[in-house]
C-alpha cells in the first residue's frame, strides 16, 4: 500500500488523466436532473420521500439508514434519482460513509459517467477512507461496460502495482469482457496470472473463454481448457457443456457432441432446453433429422420442454431435406406445446416455401404475421422478393420491394440481382437499368452476376451501347479482367 493518502490521490488523479477525460467537481443536482429519468415507479417516489423525511428529522438517522435507501434505488437502476438525493445528503452536511461513496460510484458507472466514478474515488482518498473490493470491482465493470475493456485492464495493472486487491469478481468480469470485444488471448493471459495474486478461477471465468474460443470454432484449444478445470478440480456446470456441445456442432463433429451429453449425464449434471436444442440444431444442419427427432424425443422423456429455438430448429432441418409439409406440421402444432412461433419461425417456414415453389402458401404466412402483429424483417422480405422473383411474379416482387423501402428494410446484392434478372426475363430492361441505378443509389453496389445478366439481356435485344457502357463500368470496378 502506498505510504500516504496524498501519494495515492496523486496516483488516481494521474491516472485519471492520462485514461479517462479531465476530472470535474461533482456535478450540482440540477445538472444532473437535466438528463432525468422518466417518471418514477411508485416505489421510487415512496424511497424518495422517506429520504426526505429522515433529513428533516431532529436527530439525523445514522447513515446506514441513507444507505439502504440510496442502494435501493441503485439496485432498481433509478442512478439519477440516487445521485440527486446524495446532493441533498451532502447540502446537509452529513458524512458519507464508504457504502455511501461505493454506491454513488456505482450510479456514475450505470450512467457512463467515468469521469465522474473516478472523482468519487478521489474523494474517498481525501476523507482518508480506503477503497475496497467493492470500491475496484465497481471501477472495473464500469469501464467495460462503457467499452473501455483496455483501460479496464490498465486501471487493474496499475492499482494491483499500488498494493490493492482484487477478487474473483473483478477478474471474472474482466476476462468476460475481454472476450466478448474479441480479445481472447488476452483473457487467456489475465486467467493464467491470477493464481499469483491468491485468486482461485472459477467455472464462469473458464465458460466465458470457452465460448469466445467456441465461437470462432477453436474447438480443440476449448477443450484443453476444460481438461485444465477437471485437473484443477472446478467442476464444469450446464453453460460449460452447451457451449462445447455448439462449438462441436458448428464443427460438424456431432457424434463427439453426443458423447458429450451423455457424459454430461454421467457427471451429474441434468440437461437444460439449450443443450438439447443446440444438439437438435446441429443435427438438422447436417439433414440427420431422424437423430434430431431421437434427441427430442429424449429431451420430452426426461421433462424438458421443448421451445420456440427446438422447433425452429426442427422446421429449419424438415425444409433443408426439402419435406416442408413435415415442417408445416411442425409450424402448426407447435402452440400446443405452449412454444408459439416467432419471426424466425416464419421467416424458416416462408424461405421453405418459395424453395418448393410454394409462392401462395408463403404470402399467406407473410399476411398472418401481420394479423398477429409480428414485425417482417429483412429476410422476410428479401425471401419473399426472391421467391416471387424465381416465379416471375414481377409485378408482385416489386410491389413488396416498396413495402421493404417503407418499412426501412435494405434489400441486399442478392435480392436486387433476382430482380434485375426477372426484369430482364420480362423483357423489362430500361426499368432493370432503373434498378441498377437506384441499387447504387441505395449503397448496394452491384456484383459480376448483376451485370452480366443485364449486359447478356442487353446485347440480345441490339442494345449494344448500353452493354458496352455496362461492360466498361464493370471492367473499371475490378469485375472483369479488360
Amino acid at each position: 500500500m502506498l505510504s500516504s493518502s496524498t501519494s495515492t490521490i496523486t496516483f488516481i488523479f494521474r491516472y485519471s488523466l492520462l485514461q479517462i477525460p479531465n476530472f470535474v467537481s461533482f456535478p450540482s443536482s440540477s445538472s444532473l436532473h437535466s438528463h432525468s429519468e422518466p417518471p418514477s415507479l411508485r416505489q421510487v417516489d415512496e424511497a424518495v420521500d422517506s429520504f426526505t423525511r429522515m433529513l428533516s428529522m431532529r436527530r439525523t438517522p445514522p447513515i446506514i439508514q441513507f444507505n439502504q435507501i440510496l442502494g435501493s434505488l441503485s439496485k432498481t437502476k433509478h442512478f439519477h434519482a440516487a445521485v440527486s438525493l446524495f446532493q441533498q445528503l451532502q447540502a446537509r452536511g452529513i458524512a458519507p460513509s464508504i457504502v455511501t461513496l461505493n454506491i454513488l460510484i456505482n450510479c456514475c458507472c450505470g450512467m457512463g459517467r467515468m469521469t465522474l466514478a473516478f472523482s468519487v474515488l478521489a474523494k474517498i482518498f481525501r476523507m482518508d477512507y480506503h477503497p475496497d473490493k467493492v470500491t475496484l470491482n465497481t471501477l472495473v465493470k464500469g469501464l467495460c461496460l462503457c467499452g473501455s475493456v483496455e483501460k479496464a485492464v490498465c486501471f487493474h495493472d496499475r492499482v494491483l502495482a499500488h498494493g490493492f486487491h482484487f477478487d474473483q469478481v473483478t477478474y471474472g468480469t474482466l476476462i468476460n469482457w475481454l472476450c466478448k470485444t474479441g480479445h481472447t488471448s488476452a483473457a487467456i493471459q489475465v486467467l493464467r496470472k491470477i493464481p499469483r495474486h491468491g485468486i482461485v478461477p472459477n467455472v464462469f471465468m473458464y465458460n466465458s473463454i470457452i465460448d469466445s474460443l467456441c465461437k470462432v470454432t477453436l474447438v480443440s484449444e476449448a477443450f484443453h481448457l476444460y481438461s485444465e478445470m477437471l485437473a484443477r478440480g472446478i467442476s464444469p456446470d450446464v453453460i460449460t457443456y452447451n457451449t462445447l456441445i455448439y462449438g462441436l456442432c458448428v464443427a460438424g463433429q456431432l457424434k463427439e457432441a453426443i458423447d458429450l451429453l451423455s457424459d454430461m449425464v454421467l457427471r451429474n449434471i441434468t440437461p437444460d432446453v439449450h443443450t438439447y436444442s443446440i444438439l437438435m440444431d446441429g443435427l438438422c444442419k447436417e439433414g440427420k433429422i431422424k437423430d434430431a427427432k431421437n434427441v427430442l424425443a429424449v429431451m420430452t422423456k426426461h421433462g424438458v420442454k421443448p421451445n420456440v429455438v427446438t422447433y425452429n430448429s426442427l422446421m429449419d432441418g424438415y425444409c433443408l431435406v426439402n419435406q416442408v409439409n413435415k415442417a408445416k406440421y411442425v409450424f402448426n402444432t407447435m402452440a400446443e406445446s405452449r412454444a408459439f412461433p416467432n419471426v424466425r419461425s416464419y421467416n424458416i417456414m416462408i424461405n421453405g416455401f418459395c424453395k418448393s415453389k410454394m409462392i401462395d402458401d408463403a404470402l399467406n404466412l407473410f399476411e398472418e404475421m401481420h394479423r398477429k402483429n409480428l414485425v417482417p424483417d429483412t429476410i422476410t422480405y428479401s425471401t419473399l422478393v426472391d421467391g416471387l422473383g424465381k416465379s416471375e411474379r414481377i409485378l408482385c416482387a416489386l410491389e413488396l420491394l416498396e413495402k421493404m423501402y417503407d418499412r426501412g428494410c435494405r434489400p441486399d446484392v442478392r435480392t436486387y440481382t433476382i430482380m434485375i434478372n426477372g426484369l430482364c426475363k420480362e423483357g423489362l430492361l430500361h426499368e432493370a437499368l432503373a434498378f441498377l441505378s437506384k441499387m447504387e443509389d441505395n449503397g448496394c453496389l452491384p456484383n459480376a452476376v448483376t451485370y452480366e445478366i443485364i449486359i447478356r439481356a442487353l446485347f440480345e435485344k441490339g442494345e449494344n451501347d448500353n452493354a458496352e457502357k455496362l461492360l466498361r463500368e464493370m471492367i473499371s470496378r475490378g469485375l472483369l479482367q479488360g
